[in-house]
């Protein structure tokens, strides 16, 4: 659908403007306010004294105080809700030291905001730290609906009724269900009884069953995202394999079989936290002060995979620094300057390229000296672009590096001991009741799993072009199936442990499900907040053509927070913001229906099995063989696509895919659109010195930095992926995400919601978190 089609939906009439809006209306203005204020406020953290700003549990700066006040206002209220309602409440988290919040962690992010690091304007792409930030903007907010917004209570479920595991739309309904009866029901008690009995969950009712699926098609979508369709993916899975071949699993395993739990802690901490300088052991002495006194083993794996990084990136800039006719050592000079200057200062020059329309390498040399734009050939305009590029990202590393392994006072060890430290109690009672050798050895094994799966296949395989048509292509990137088997193959590993912990550890059990009980809650939509009566889905045809069926509770809690927002708009304005909600209706609807078809889609090409219930019954019993033997044994009910266990990808090239069918490389969840959507309007420098288009995310996707590397390779090509075995490039992910996008609508214009009501909107939930979250300051 594009954007006029979907603006077309409900044309704006400012004599005709109803003053009350329907259900989709609001659920759509709901849905606006906290995509875009989420990631206005993960944004705002680049700036050093936004962390100051946060309130409660962190330190504000007043003018005029003698000492950091702390506040229970704050200037982010969605992100303090989650944190608040759902975080500090956690088990050990909430017996934190009094400093560890307002000292070490607000330190930690202050010295970042200060660091500066680098934009993806400046940088011509869409980097790490872009993609993983949007990521988390996306799942928060999505967690932040439901806490302000609530869960509409219904009739009870009957969690053992009939669910097909093979249709899409009976995921989605056990997935609603359980939720219902996770905040509503008594779900979560029998959910811990049933983990304490036996190592699984499933086994509980078809519905537990059938929601674990939708979960697991979920989970392997976004680790499909991640490290196969996004250009930074490769990078990524380097950065991971580097550090899990550092991680010294033997030593950690070593130091479990102490029997003495105190020992045992102080061993672990000695192996992570210990430092072994000559600064170290003059301070300890007395004879220096503040002396470097070098890195832990934790910050030395930072370091060395960041400084392996930076040593590719370094090649790049000799590289073009010595190129035949390349940049001149003017040019070279100006742009050397330009990345050490201030934060104010880079703020200044992008603004000017944006307003001028001209690449930033432009604005840096008109700013600097006269004709030095006007010598430059395209070619040397390019080099000057990827020449800043690396520049910057060498500093980012570089900066990375000093705050959390350079720093003095050290502030991430002592947050790293303190967090050790609050969940001692924890880790004695799971010491003496479990061996979490084995527990150790799954992870280990669940993480070189990942960086096998993540590989290009031995062989290419056939993947639909759309989920409409026939035509095919081949590609040896993995497809989600196969991280349906990664996640599939160590599920029962994640059940053992909590099993253990639970049938072991009552104490431990019993403060979780008291955690769990109280934070569901949080999701509970009271009587007196309900729908407004008014807010019921429209009667006039256009509307009626949407399903309303998974927004029928309009903005739940905040309905008539919403509704008094735009009755309080000016009247010329509202028929706008009408526009926009019913056009972003629209879009949400497109978006539901074609995650659906994407569900059904990779469902009818998973191999159908026919276990019965009662062998998974039967299976569920058996609790003192090996996790290998577990797996097999935990075979999943009748018309499950997810009913066999499946063989290592590496050693078949159709994992949990029939031999004739396809693999898919889309899958369910409006998160990733919405993601996506946040990736693609992110600003990107003009490509040309003058007379260009400030291009956006959706411009240079699949664009990389030369020096990325990848697993078994030292660069990579723009793009794409290598095999993992230095053979050049595998798959293309920009071409795989344009494919994958083909079928995605376009999302409409909303800005004017955000402009109009998203101050006002922040003030709602500031004061709904404010009358129900009490904090102790």
């Amino acid at each position: 659908m594009t954007r006029s089609e979907s603006s077309s939906i409900c044309p704006p009439s400012a004599s005709a403007t109803p003053d009350t809006l329907t259900a989709l209306q609001l659920h759509a203005l709901f849905d606006i306010l906290t995509h875009y204020g989420t990631y206005s406020e993960v944004e705002c953290f680049k700036n050093p004294d936004a962390i100051s700003k946060y309130g409660y549990p962190f330190a504000s700066s007043i003018e005029g105080a003698s000492e950091p006040v702390i506040k229970k206002e704050s200037s982010v209220p969605l992100l303090a809700t989650l944190l608040r309602a759902i975080v500090l409440p956690v088990p050990g988290v909430r017996d934190l030291p009094t400093d560890f919040w307002p000292l070490e962690f607000q330190g930690i992010m202050t010295k970042f905001g200060e660091a500066n690091l680098s934009e993806s304007y400046d940088k011509g792409s869409l980097g790490s730290r872009k993609t993983l930030a949007t990521a988390a903007s996306v799942i928060h907010e999505a967690v932040s609906r439901g806490l302000i917004g609530g869960l509409p209570k219904g009739s009870p479920r009957d969690l053992n009724g009939h669910y097909d595991r093979s249709k899409a739309q009976d995921l989605v309904r056990a997935w609603e269900d359980v939720l219902h009866e996770l905040v509503y029901g008594s779900l979560v008690e029998t959910l811990f009884d049933r983990i304490a009995e036996k190592p699984d969950i499933e086994g509980h009712s078809l519905a537990v069953q059938t929601a674990v699926d939708y979960i697991i098609l979920h989970l392997a979508t976004f680790m499909h995202h991640v490290f196969v369709l996004s250009p930074e993916g490769s990078y990524l899975l380097q950065m991971v394999a580097s550090v899990h071949k550092m991680v010294p699993y033997s030593a950690i395993k070593q130091t479990f079989r102490i029997g003495n739990a105190a020992s045992m802690i102080n061993g672990i901490t000695k192996l992570l936290l210990a430092k072994m300088s000559i600064g170290g052991l003059t301070n300890w002495l007395g004879l220096t002060q503040n002396a470097d006194d070098g890195m832990n083993l934790l910050q030395r794996i930072i370091s060395l995979v960041l400084s392996w990084d930076m040593a590719e990136f370094r090649k790049t800039a000799e590289r073009i620094e010595k190129a035949k006719g390349g940049p001149s050592k003017v040019h070279i000079a100006v742009i050397k300057k330009y990345v050490a200057k201030s934060r104010e200062e880079h703020l200044r020059i992008r603004n000017i390229s944006i307003k001028r329309s001209e690449s930033i390498i432009a604005t840096i040399f008109n700013h600097s000296r006269r004709g030095l734009v006007e010598s430059l050939s395209k070619e040397q305009h390019e080099q000057c672009l990827e020449y800043l590029s690396t520049l910057l990202a060498i500093r980012d590393r570089d900066e990375i590096i000093k705050i959390l392994c350079k720093q003095n006072p050290d502030l991430f060890t002592q947050a790293v001991r303190d967090f050790i430290g609050s969940f001692e109690p924890m880790i004695r009672a799971v010491h003496q009741n479990i061996d979490l050798r084995e527990h150790v050895s799954a992870a280990e094994s669940f993480l070189t799993d990942l960086i096998e799966t993540s590989k290009a296949k031995d062989s290419p395989v056939a993947i639909s072009s759309t989920l409409t048509t026939e035509t095919t292509i081949e590609t040896r990137a993995p497809s989600i199936e196969d991280y349906v088997g990664l996640i599939r193959r160590h599920k029962q590993s994640a059940y053992n442990f909590f099993h253990q912990v639970a049938k072991n550890c009552p104490d431990i059990k019993g403060e979780f499900l008291e955690y769990c009980k109280k934070t569901l809650a949080q999701f509970r939509q009271q009587p007196e907040q309900q729908p407004l009566p008014s807010a019921i889905p429209s009667s006039d045809s256009s509307s009626q053509a949407i399903d309303t069926k998974l927004r029928k509770g309009a903005a739940g809690s905040l309905s008539a927070d919403i509704q008094s927002l735009f009755t309080a708009l000016p009247t010329q304005v509202k028929p706008d913001v009408l526009a926009a909600a019913d056009a972003h209706a629209a879009y949400l609807s497109s978006l539901e229906d074609l995650s659906l078809k994407r569900m059904q889609h990779i469902l009818n090409d998973m191999t159908l099995t026919a276990p019965t219930i009662s062998s998974l019954s039967e299976a569920a019993t058996a609790t003192t063989t090996t996790s290998s033997s577990l797996r097999d044994k935990f075979s999943l009910s009748a018309s499950s696509p997810f009913g066999s266990r499946a063989p290592s990808r590496r050693n078949s090239n159709s994992n949990n895919v029939n031999s004739n069918k396809k693999a898919s490389m889309c899958g369910p969840g409006m998160f990733l659109s919405r993601w996506q959507s946040l990736m693609d309007e992110t600003l990107i420098t003009p490509q040309v010195p003058t007379g260009g288009q400030v291009r956006r995310g959706k411009d240079v996707k699949g664009v990389i930095a030369q020096a990325k590397t990848t697993v078994g390779s030292s660069a990579v090509v723009a793009g794409s992926n290598t095999d993992g075995n230095g053979n050049g490039a595998a798959w293309d992910s920009a071409a795989l995400t344009r494919l994958v996008e083909k079928e995605v609508p376009e999302p409409p214009d909303v800005q004017v919601v955000v402009k109009m009501m998203g101050s006002g909107f922040g003030e709602v939930v500031e004061r709904r978190m404010l009358e129900r979250i009490e904090v102790v300051i």
